[in-house]
């Protein structure tokens, strides 16, 4: 319960109110008084009836969040989700009685609880962590908590930069067997196939229908956030695999596993990308892992920072820089950007720079002193490593042209 108040006689009326808010039905019940001081008198009485009354627990303090959540969140499955990783964290004990010295020891009992597979990955419980700083801070604004005990934990263990990827050597096997499996029938490996050649996430594949895929462009509704609503298009030999595996069948119906009752969940393609590595010998990753092997192989290419962040369904490339592209894939497609304005193709050119010796190596004398000097003091701001990238494709570029 919490109370407000005192207020003064609206328009009309001539008693002062005080509000009981009850968090657990969202009623409001409203009890009248004579006077400011009768009001007041009556506000401390029924503060004292709250405290000596049954203190909010944890558990229904979440339930109460959800509630408010489902606003927010698009998949029913995902609110269910979070609920459970709350109470995993949390145990039902009074709001109250949760101190910094006991949400610590929650924390670290999280971080010695063993999952699925295996004990929990510092990502997996530094997330956890956060859900529990956010659900307490709306618990403050709502007056049903004084503190929050959790932004004095520190998390523990490093979390990885980003997503085991596979090497070249390794990415090109995989994509070979999975593009014969797919042809074969397999629509566990056209599923995995989706995953890397368009970024998807696992959940975002298994709610395709039929209708949003049409000939080489498909349409992803998303099953995380708004950004994740797209418009993809697909490589051509993939497309031609996915319209015969979706011949004379209804719109409506999902694209995989439409023999089950309802969608699966990502370990549906896990579960089939784990025995496929353990097959041809590679590394295991998860299917993510794809999405990460998809944003790295397309800023290598050439791909803008904007294009793979709206392709993978996100917001900003902060989130693909932090958990799918490689650090070094980011700056080996900052390089063939820099190449591609400078010799004037279609790309935004990003701040670069090199030494006068290179830059006289590469530009030779058809494009003069001026010239020459111009690409002396662009190169200048590059890092030793981003310099030396861009000097080599001026180079192969020059090669090319028979300078």
């Amino acid at each position: 319960m919490v109370i407000y108040g005192p207020y003064p006689p609206s328009p009309g009326r001539t008693r002062w109110r005080v509000q009981v808010y009850d968090p657990k039905t969202q009623r409001k019940l409203s009890v009248t008084a004579e006077s400011r001081e009768a009001a007041l008198a009556l506000r401390e009485r029924l503060e004292q009836e709250v405290k000596h009354a049954a203190p909010l627990l944890v558990h229904d303090a979440i339930a109460q969040y959800l509630d408010v959540k489902r606003h927010d969140i698009r998949s029913d499955k995902q609110v269910e989700d979070l609920g459970r990783k709350l109470r995993q964290l949390c145990p039902n004990v009074p709001v109250s009685s949760v101190t910094p010295q006991k949400a610590e020891q929650y924390y670290l009992e999280e971080t010695r609880r063993q999952g699925k597979f295996g004990a929990l990955r510092p990502a997996t419980h530094h997330a956890r962590l956060r859900l529990a700083k956010a659900m307490w801070a709306w618990l403050i604004r709502r007056d049903l908590a004084s503190q929050n005990p959790w932004d004095r934990v520190e998390p523990i263990g490093k979390v990885s930069s980003g997503k085991l990827q596979l090497d070249e050597a390794d990415a090109r096997k995989l994509d070979k067997f999975l593009f014969a499996q797919a042809d074969a029938g397999d629509e566990g490996a056209l599923a995995l196939l989706l995953e890397l050649y368009l970024g998807l996430r696992s959940s975002e594949v298994l709610s395709l229908t039929v209708g949003a895929c049409q000939g080489q462009i498909v349409y992803v509704h998303g099953t995380k956030t708004k950004n994740a609503r797209r418009k993809l298009e697909l490589y051509a030999p993939v497309a031609a695999i996915l319209s015969k595996h979706c011949r004379n069948r209804p719109e409506s119906a999902r694209v995989f596993a439409a023999n089950l009752p309802k969608q699966p969940s990502a370990n549906w393609a896990y579960k089939r990308l784990k025995k496929i590595c353990a097959q041809l010998g590679i590394p295991s990753i998860c299917p993510h892992s794809l999405r990460g092997l998809h944003s790295s192989l397309a800023l290598e290419a050439g791909a803008t920072t904007h294009h793979v962040a709206k392709a993978l369904g996100h917001a900003s490339f902060g989130t693909t820089a932090r958990h799918y592209a490689k650090p070094e894939s980011i700056e080996v497609g900052r390089a063939h950007r820099f190449v591609a304005a400078l010799h004037g193709e279609n790309t935004q050119s990003e701040s670069a720079s090199s030494a006068a010796s290179d830059s006289h190596a590469v530009s030779g004398s058809a494009s003069g002193s001026a010239a020459s000097d111009a690409l002396s003091q662009i190169l200048a701001g590059l890092t030793p490593e981003l310099r030396e990238q861009v000097v080599a494709q001026l180079r192969l570029r020059a090669d090319g042209s028979g300078r």
